[in-house]
Order: C-alpha cells, then sequence, then structure tokens
C-alpha cells in the first residue's frame, strides 16, 4: 500500500509540475521569449506573488533565508546548483532536508550554473550540465526534481529541443531586483517594493538565496508587504496575496483528477498540504 501510495503521489506531482508552468501563456516578447506571466494569471483575483530563490544553498546565506521565509510562513521554490547542493560541505546536505522539511519546492538550476545557449558550449556539454544537475540535486535531497530554470533565464533553438526531450517546461520570472549583479539591499528593496505597489496579476520574484543583498532585503520586503496589505485592507482593496510553491503545483491539477486524489491520499491538511511533503 505503501509503495501504490508513493507512485500516486509522484504521478500527481509530474502532472502538477509540468501543467503549473505550461498553463501560463501570455506574450513571448517579454523576458528573453519565455512566456508570461510565468506562473499564469492569479487564481484568486488578487495581485499575487510566488518567491523563488536561485544558485543556492549556501551554508552562509541560505539558512538565514529559510528563517526569514519561516517567520512570514511563506513556502517557495529553491532552484539548486548541482556544484553546491554537491558541493562536499557537510552543512549542506542538513540545509536542503530542511528546505524539504519546510515545505517549500527544490527544483533544477544546471549542475555548473552554464550558459546553455552559449554558442562555445557544445549539444553535448549543455546536455550534461543539464541532466549532471538534476542528478546530483536528487541524490543529495533523496527525491526527485520536476521544475527547471535555466541559469541567466537564456532561451535558444538547442535548449528549448533539449527540455522537449525531457518533457519539461521552463519555469522563468517576472520580477528580477538583480541583486545577484549589484548585490545592493536598497536598491532591490525599491525595485521590489515600486513594482508590488503597481501590481496586478500574478508575478514570479526572482532572487538569490547566496546574496547577502537577499538576506537584508527579504525581511524589508515582507514587513512592506504587511504594511501595505493593512493598508489595502483599510481602504477596501485587494491586498496583495503569496501563493505558496505547493498550492501552485495543486492548482493545476485537474478538477476530477484532484477529486480522485484526495480519496486516493487521504491527508489531514488536504492535497496542498500532502504535495508540499512530497515535491521535489
Amino acid at each position: 500500500m505503501k509503495r501504490v501510495r508513493r507512485f500516486v503521489q509522484a504521478a500527481l506531482v509530474s502532472i502538477a509540475t509540468i501543467t503549473t508552468i505550461t498553463s501560463g501563456g501570455g506574450d513571448r516578447a517579454h523576458a528573453k521569449g519565455w512566456p508570461t506571466p510565468a506562473a499564469g494569471p492569479s487564481a484568486s483575483g488578487d495581485p499575487e506573488l510566488v518567491f523563488t530563490f536561485d544558485d543556492g544553498p549556501s551554508p552562509s546565506t541560505t539558512p538565514k533565508v529559510l528563517d526569514i521565509l519561516a517567520k512570514h510562513h511563506i513556502k517557495a521554490v529553491f532552484f539548486l546548483v548541482g556544484e553546491m547542493a554537491g558541493s562536499g560541505n557537510q552543512k549542506v546536505p542538513a540545509i536542503i532536508a530542511r528546505i524539504l522539511a519546510d515545505g517549500h519546492v527544490i527544483a533544477n538550476h544546471t549542475m555548473t550554473h552554464k550558459d546553455l545557449c552559449r554558442k562555445k558550449t557544445s549539444d553535448e556539454a549543455a546536455a550534461k550540465d543539464l541532466d549532471d544537475g538534476k542528478a546530483t540535486i536528487e541524490r543529495v535531497a533523496g527525491v526527485h526534481t520536476f521544475w527547471f530554470r535555466a541559469p541567466y533565464g537564456v532561451r535558444c533553438d538547442r535548449l528549448d529541443g533539449m527540455l522537449a526531450e525531457r518533457h519539461i517546461t521552463h519555469f522563468h520570472w517576472d520580477l528580477d531586483p538583480q541583486e545577484w549583479k549589484h548585490n545592493d539591499a536598497k536598491k532591490a528593496f525599491d525595485y521590489v517594493t515600486k513594482n508590488l505597489a503597481k501590481m496586478t496579476g500574478r508575478n514570479v520574484l526572482l532572487m538569490h538565496d547566496i546574496k547577502k543583498a537577499t538576506v537584508i532585503a527579504l525581511p524589508q520586503i515582507l514587513d512592506w508587504i504587511d504594511a501595505e496589505n493593512a493598508r489595502r485592507e483599510a481602504a477596501h482593496k485587494r491586498p496583495i496575496r503569496i501563493v505558496s510553491a505547493p498550492e501552485l503545483a495543486a492548482e493545476r491539477i485537474p478538477a476530477d483528477l484532484r477529486a480522485w486524489a484526495a480519496d486516493a491520499i487521504p491527508t489531514r491538511g488536504g492535497l496542498g498540504a500532502r504535495l508540499a511533503s512530497i515535491l521535489p
């Protein structure tokens, strides 16, 4: 029975993670050709925000990001780099275990953060970096990964072909404060809050859990959201709603399959809670 249940859970995760991003649609002139909005339209009608973090895990900064997210009850997507996950640092496996235990989703960001569309990179080298990243992350984490983000958000025919062969759809972003480049917490805060203030629909926010600027800016951004939502409540305006990564997956499961899964995998807290415990 346990083996059957795990098989059902894996099938549901596959469906949820694949359909989550493919349903996004939108114009292709934005974000280097990737469809936007990156995670589809708002499900609630409120302005919605999805938190994602790239390039980790880092023993010095990722635990701090996890502490901040836990304080605000936020579950994000962590796009891990294989060489970081498999670095041999004794602290890393425990960090990845905590990411999963806290209900976040881990995903593949390649093995070495290689530009998969760079002309000097051979087809074989690009495919190896994608596949080795997935294999290494899964070995350390002990779970399967289904979501993928290309370093630098690049897109080209070669990458499209590689993803199609592997039945993977790219998980892009809508908001990029570029703290990875300038490492300035104030710039990151100003960029994010300016865009959140005028945000409509659903937006995916890209940040980097290996950057000190992220550690500084993130709690300030979350405090700003809390204050902004208080102002909106008083003015009877729609609040900014933070969408959790497991919720993002669960909402894309077809309704009839969701109903079947509720019977097949009875669990306290609903299907979203169950997905949180088994997502990659």
